[in-house]
This record gives structure tokens, C-alpha cells and sequence, in this order.
């Protein structure tokens, strides 16, 4: 049974001026990490990875899988004028837990020049897409 014993915001810096920015979630067995590339290109308004929920209080909960949910069905919910995404895209992310989801989303709004890259890196999950 893998139980997660950490959840912490991380920046970490790449080839010493780009970096990324995003979550690492620490099991038992693994360390997860969702990250964007958090450097502004130009006037985008840049790439990050949020959490609705308190990630705190899933700290001890069972892992039970990790998967991408499906854009289109959650896009549905979202106001559009909030997040005022006129090029870009979201990826949200869902932690499967005995007690609950816990649902990361990676968003970028950008005027469709600068994109960012996000990841997911896991034992269950690889995944990568421009946003």
C-alpha cells in the first residue's frame, strides 16, 4: 500500500536561467513530480500549477493511481471569462485517494506564441504537452 507522506510547492532551476515550478508529491514508494516552466517569454500570462483542494490534508492517504482527466468534460465547468484563456490550454491532473481526488491543474494563457511545457512525472504516469 503506498501512502503519501509529503506534499510540497517546488521551484527548481534548469541550464541556470529557466526553471520550473509546480508540486512534488512524496510516497512511500516514489517522488511525483507536476511541474510548468515558470519564465514569462513575453506578455503571456505564464504557466502554473494549481490545487483547489488543501494537498495538506491528503498527507497519509492511500495512493491508488494517477491519471489525466479528459479536458473537454472539465473545460465544461470552468468559467471561461475567469480564466480569460485566449490561446494555451489546461491539463489536469487527479491523485486517486481512499479519500477522494486530489485534482492538480497545470494552466497557461498565452497569445499563441509562447507556450509552456508541462510534466508529470511518476511511476504510473509520464506525460508531457506543450500548454
Amino acid at each position: 500500500m503506498e501512502k503519501i507522506i509529503g506534499i510540497d510547492e517546488i521551484e527548481i532551476e534548469i541550464d541556470g536561467w529557466q526553471g520550473m515550478a509546480g508540486y512534488k508529491v512524496v510516497t512511500t514508494d516514489q517522488e511525483i513530480d507536476l511541474l510548468i516552466d515558470n519564465m514569462q517569454s513575453c506578455c503571456e500570462r505564464w504557466g502554473y500549477f494549481w490545487c483547489n483542494d488543501n494537498p495538506q490534508d491528503f498527507v497519509g492517504a492511500e495512493l491508488r493511481g494517477i491519471s489525466l482527466t479528459d479536458k473537454e468534460l472539465n473545460a465544461a465547468f470552468m468559467d471561461e471569462d475567469a480564466i480569460d484563456v485566449y490561446e494555451g490550454n489546461v491539463m489536469f491532473v487527479n491523485l486517486d485517494t481512499d479519500r477522494g481526488v486530489l485534482q492538480f491543474v497545470a494552466y497557461n494563457s498565452h497569445n499563441g506564441y509562447y507556450g509552456h511545457d508541462a510534466r508529470i512525472t511518476s511511476r504510473q504516469l509520464e506525460h508531457s504537452e506543450n500548454l
